[in-house]
């Protein structure tokens, strides 16, 4: 999809002479073909050393003993789950809308083995379910 954004590019560049709104149309396609290229980069990978995140703005390494609090809240009007995994002085969001949700209810049963119980906030512990429901 990413290469048929790049083709609507190219060929919007070639019409700017006829209307100067092929202008705007340009850079919506090539943003959306980065952004595009950018989503199928992106990778969660659970180790026994660490969790680390490549691809997009921010990759994040996060040692499991530098973890501090592990939070779950519901964003947006579908009210999607977003697990928030607090360590050191960051933050990583790991948000439901980026997997499938076979996907993402492995990433809950992964940090739950890999982290203590306590590091888990009460409001994780009673929104936990809701990703089975889905």
């Amino acid at each position: 999809m990413s290469v048929l954004m790049l083709v609507l590019a190219g060929f919007s560049i070639s019409q700017i002479n006829t209307s100067p709104m092929f202008i705007f149309l340009t850079f919506i396609f090539l943003f959306l073909a980065w952004s595009m290229f950018a989503y199928t980069r992106l990778q969660l990978i659970i180790s026994d050393a660490a969790l680390v995140l490549k691809g997009g703005w921010k990759p994040h390494e996060v040692n499991w003993q530098t973890i501090t609090k592990t939070d779950m809240a519901e964003v947006g009007r579908r009210q999607d789950l977003q697990i928030t995994v607090y360590y050191a002085s960051r933050r990583l969001v790991i948000a439901r809308s980026v997997f499938l949700p076979r996907q993402y209810h492995k990433i809950l049963l992964l940090l739950e083995m890999k982290l203590p119980p306590e590091i888990f906030t009460p409001r994780y512990q009673q929104l936990r379910t809701k990703p089975a429901k889905q």
